[in-house]
């Protein structure tokens, strides 16, 4: 397996488990299916613009039928209170299917998200 990504446009299997939409209440993402993918994974959580008063917490869960879900151990980003801010973060995956999960809390909080999550593809 190789340590570094060179051509990420075809080395990677790259999935969106959120498209870019503003939340204002705790989201489960797109459940994504990590057949094609090897190694180490890793998420981008990116947010934009921040209104209301509140929190994001955003984690990735894992399934092995994409129906019954488990956080990840270590699969979680930083806690989100303002505007403009991108995250990656690299963890391992021992189940097919992935998925990003956003929860909000606070008074009206409203954030606009997208999630990335990621992988080597598979070589043959």
């Amino acid at each position: 397996m190789a340590t570094s990504i060179n051509d990420l446009a075809s080395a990677a299997d790259l999935l969106v488990s959120q498209y870019p939409a503003d939340l204002s209440a705790t989201t489960n993402g797109l459940s994504v299916d990590m057949a094609d993918g090897d190694g180490p994974c890793f998420a981008i959580q990116v947010v934009g613009n921040a209104g209301g008063d509140g929190t994001l917490d955003g984690h990735i869960e894992q399934s092995a039928d994409a129906t019954t879900w488990t956080a990840i151990s270590g699969a979680t980003f930083a806690q989100v209170g303002g505007s403009n801010i991108t995250q990656a973060i690299q963890f391992e995956r021992s189940s097919r299917y992935l998925r990003w999960v956003g929860t909000l809390a606070g008074a009206s909080p409203e954030f606009l998200v997208s999630v990335l999550i990621g992988e080597q593809k598979k070589t043959f």
